[in-house]
């Protein structure tokens, strides 16, 4: 019995399938709207990253360092 197929490999057949039947512009719009989701996806992350990062020191800024126990 073949195991059963994931969710990636699912969209990959579809994927193959539709560039079976496109134009080659229809490939070349797809393969530049991915790119920019791509390029969305990793600012998207580096903005998240930075906020959390910023999240983490902001109990410093209501510390007063100069009070030493």
């Amino acid at each position: 019995m073949p195991l059963p197929k994931s969710g990636r490999q699912l969209m990959l057949d579809r994927l193959y399938i539709a560039v079976r039947l496109a134009a080659t512009a229809d490939i070349e719009r797809a393969a530049m709207f991915l790119e920019g989701a791509r390029k969305i996806r990793a600012g998207s992350s580096r903005q998240r990253s930075s906020a959390r990062s910023a999240q983490a020191k902001a109990w410093e800024k209501k510390v007063d360092n100069s009070v030493t126990w």
